[in-house]
């Protein structure tokens, strides 16, 4: 894992697609407006759910702000 930022950690784009098995249907939490949310698996012994975003405009920027902040 690459690091933290306030209480959120940052994680490189690879371990993430690892972690969804390259963001595989069967891992599909559930869906909204900006894109979809995936289980994730870190070596079956931490779990956390990944939104990976369709489209970063500003809005989509701006929105994943105020959802981590």
């Amino acid at each position: 894992m690459a690091g933290k930022k306030g209480s959120v950690a940052v994680i490189e784009y690879r371990l993430w697609e690892a972690a969804t098995n390259g963001f595989q249907e069967s891992n599909v939490l559930g869906e909204g407006g900006r894109g979809r949310v995936y289980k994730a698996s870190f070596d079956d012994k931490f779990l956390a759910a990944v939104k990976k975003i369709d489209d970063m405009g500003v809005d989509a920027e701006r929105e994943f702000k105020n959802e981590v902040d």
